[in-house]
């Protein structure tokens, strides 16, 4: 049995547990093959995306074009390193005002979404290929987590969006998992969304230190 007839088969035992899944939705090529593969197998599904800042064209376009797709309803949630950058300072001002501010964690993300949802299980697109930290998250957290990628390669996943006739979604080169402080996605912001590169630095104003970075002593190598 090839490497997608075994995920479909995985699929389709825990489709006769539970006829709905919850879909951790980042846009990037992971998650297409996901969502894909489980409005396939279950009756009901339903997805949510984490943002880092709320309204960006580029995210909201995506979002549109699978809901469109797939007639999936997309929640939205702030993502979870949103509170640890505000707090550390990243790229902004490290105020005062931000030690007051909750503890937002990945699971707690995963549990709003459940209580709103009413579907205990989610599906993410994580892989063991993906690093040793992704690896060993895996291993350790709840069983109410399904991994349908979770021995695909990048090859098997380009392979399955070729096959399925789903575009690969465009991105900074480094990742396709939707907006970030790293310097490529910064930059393919800046390039390619510029009122979205705007909004962002409204809340990470020192972010164009990596644009004028770039002008003075080139890309980054």
């Amino acid at each position: 049995m090839g490497r997608f007839e075994t995920t479909f088969a995985d699929l389709d035992a825990a489709a006769k547990k539970d006829t709905s899944i919850l879909v951790a939705y980042s846009g990037g090529k992971d998650s297409l093959a996901v969502m894909d593969m489980c409005c396939r197998a279950f009756q009901r599904v339903e997805a949510f995306f984490m943002y880092l800042i709320p309204g960006l064209e580029s995210t909201e376009t995506a979002l549109l074009q699978a809901e469109a797709r797939w007639g999936v309803k997309v929640r939205q949630y702030p993502h979870w390193l949103l509170r640890r950058l505000l707090f550390d300072g990243v790229y902004c001002q490290n105020s005062f005002r931000n030690d007051d501010l909750p503890e937002w964690k990945l699971m707690d993300v995963y549990r709003l979404a459940i209580a709103e949802t009413g579907i205990p299980t989610i599906a993410t697109g994580a892989k063991k290929a993906d690093s040793l930290w992704r690896r060993r998250q895996m291993s350790s957290w709840c069983k109410d987590l399904l991994y349908p990628l979770k021995d695909w390669s990048k090859l098997d996943v380009l392979s399955y969006l070729k096959l399925r006739g789903l575009p690969e979604p465009a991105s900074s080169g480094r990742s396709a998992t939707g907006i970030d402080l790293s310097t490529p996605s910064l930059l393919w912001l800046h390039d390619t969304y510029p009122n979205d590169f705007r909004k962002l630095c409204e809340v990470f104003p020192f972010a164009e230190a990596v644009v004028w970075r770039r002008t003075y002593y080139g890309a980054a190598i």
